[in-house]
């Protein structure tokens, strides 16, 4: 088990990574569509040799936004890019979301789903590259409207999915901070899906319960994400169940502290490395 954290893929992120004392990097690329699997390719040999300078590995190719969205062969299309892309920095996970039609329920959505995953599962898979697909719902809360851009939120979910899209090279970035406030069982979550976690991402929650009492679940200001060791979830807990399915993946901090922004960015990543690295080491041991 490597552990990294995500930001842009970079020369200079690269660097960061051994900077601080992490070990590898979840190479984020933008939003599906966007410019940033062009630049990556065009700097794929300076990028190489940061990574062979510093022993940096790369864990995942993370290309967010919703492939439902877009057409489906342009959706097929760059996640074979991802896939191209990961071959070529020796990583085994492309990480994203599904997307969703946000005038269409979750059944209707299905169709959508298999008509893009089906072929990109199958080809990751000719491939040896796994599909993890991160459980952030979007932008959901505030009463309304809501913006759903992603399907694979809940378990219920996961299995609708896998169902229609039965390809075990299809899987889940595992990130319990989306779980947590779902009121989800972050720790069963690992133990009932346990060999289709590709990837995970480390991050923390804090709940104001005072606050949660006052909007309801459907209201804002009741939760926010924070770096791991500063909020409510247990990482031991966590650790012990990835241990329990026998995970073999990596572990990207994903830093979304707004305590921790712009001048103090290194600072947070600091904080999630003294929580995490004694448990890493353990693991790894």
């Amino acid at each position: 088990m490597r552990l990294g954290f995500l930001m842009p893929l970079s020369v200079e992120n690269i660097a960061r990574v051994r900077r601080l004392g992490y070990d590898s990097l979840e190479a984020g690329l933008g939003w599906l569509g966007g410019s940033g699997m062009d630049t990556a390719f065009e700097q794929l040999p300076a990028l190489k040799d940061a990574m062979a300078e510093h022993d940096v590995a790369i864990t995942s190719v993370a290309i967010y936004g919703g492939a439902i969205e877009a057409p489906a062969k342009d959706a097929i299309a760059y996640y074979a890019r991802a896939v191209s892309l990961a071959e070529e920095i020796g990583c085994g996970v492309v990480s994203g979301l599904t997307g969703r039609d946000n005038s269409k329920t979750v059944t209707e959505n299905l169709p959508l789903f298999q008509e893009r995953f089906g072929p990109i599962a199958e080809h990751a898979a000719d491939h040896g590259v796994c599909i993890a697909l991160e459980p952030w719902p979007g932008s959901v809360l505030g009463h309304g409207p809501y913006r759903w851009t992603n399907m694979a939120t809940t378990p219920e979910l996961w299995d609708m999915l896998f169902d229609a899209v039965p390809n075990e090279s299809i899987g889940l970035e595992y990130d319990p901070s989306h779980l947590a406030w779902q009121e989800i069982d972050d720790v069963q979550a690992i133990l009932d899906y346990g060999p289709r976690i590709h990837h995970m991402h480390a991050k923390d929650i804090v709940i104001n319960r005072v606050q949660l009492a006052k909007v309801g679940v459907h209201g804002r200001g009741w939760w926010r994400f924070v770096l791991p060791g500063l909020g409510e979830l247990s990482w031991e807990r966590i650790f012990e169940a990835l241990r329990q399915v026998g995970y073999t993946g990596d572990v990207a901090v994903e830093h979304e502290d707004g305590e921790f922004l712009n001048e103090r960015w290194d600072e947070g990543l600091a904080i999630a490395l003294r929580t995490l690295r004694p448990f890493v080491d353990a693991y790894n041991a």
